[in-house]
């Protein structure tokens, strides 16, 4: 089973690591780990921004490791984030993407929209999308984990 992660360096995105980890087979999951760099008009970032990419895709295909989990590769691409993670799935021909909700709400989800979401109304591809719990339980849900599975 081929498994597309797409990363981004947050907790959201540690926490869906860790719940990967723990929901696959072992035996018969591949991870892909993938860091989008979008690129921006008028901005010279990139060259930081593929520094700090490495170092987040190193990070995360350590925590992946030391979960005895087998990751295929860990690498950075360049565009539309949503784009780039379509493409890419459709490359590595994942038999599931899986990403992490940051949990926007009102104004900032009007604003960025949700990757998540897109990514599932774009690919064709099995997409689920992770939520920790711990961020919007109440207190006495907290420790207790869930995902959705859209």
């Amino acid at each position: 089973m081929r498994v597309l992660l797409p990363i981004d360096g947050s907790d959201c995105s540690n926490q869906t690591l860790h719940w990967a980890a723990d929901t696959f087979n072992k035996a018969q999951a591949r991870y892909f780990l993938l860091f989008v760099i979008p690129v921006l008009p008028d901005l010279n970032t990139v060259e930081y921004d593929i520094v700090e990419a490495s170092a987040m895709l190193r990070k995360a295909k350590n925590i992946m490791e030391n979960q005895g989990c087998l990751v295929e590769r860990a690498e950075y691409v360049l565009g539309d984030t949503v784009d780039q993670i379509c493409r890419y799935a459709d490359e590595i021909d994942a038999d599931q993407i899986v990403l992490g909700s940051h949990g926007r709400t009102g104004l900032s989800k009007l604003l960025m929209g949700s990757t998540s979401i897109k990514v599932l109304e774009h690919s064709p591809r099995p997409v689920t999308i992770h939520r920790n719990i711990e961020r919007y339980a109440p207190e006495h849900e907290r420790g207790m984990t869930a995902n959705t599975i859209l």
